[in-house]
């Protein structure tokens, strides 16, 4: 995204979203499309182990320590449960296993989930 904000000569503390980003530079909304696609593939990668424990353990595992005042920050998980329609992450990974499952909902994944 910093490609397009450098030349569009938007601050990152005017805290525009990555949407109206890609709006103002006006390449179509097919690009963030495709980084969603993107990421919902791999998240199946990883959910199913297909990638090893190192990754399925940085994503299941937890932090020691305690846990920051305010609201919780939004991590990368957070966006493909909202993608595949799960509320849990047991139940996203469930969804993964599945892989032709998966596969579909990735390739039949539209414009109307993922910008609304």
């Amino acid at each position: 995204m910093w490609c397009y904000r450098r030349p569009l000569k938007v601050p990152w503390t005017e805290k525009k979203t990555n949407k109206e980003i890609i709006q103002m530079a006006d390449v179509g909304e097919r690009l963030l499309q495709q980084l969603m696609k993107r990421k919902l593939r791999y998240a199946g990668h990883i959910m199913r182990g297909s990638s090893g424990p190192l990754l399925q353990l940085s994503l299941e595992g937890k932090i020691e320590g305690k846990r920051g005042h305010g609201r919780p920050r939004r991590n990368w998980m957070d966006d493909v449960k909202e993608w595949s329609g799960s509320t849990s992450y047991g139940d996203t990974k469930r969804k993964a296993e599945n892989r032709e499952k998966w596969r579909d909902m990735v390739a039949n994944f539209g414009p109307k989930k993922a910008l609304d």
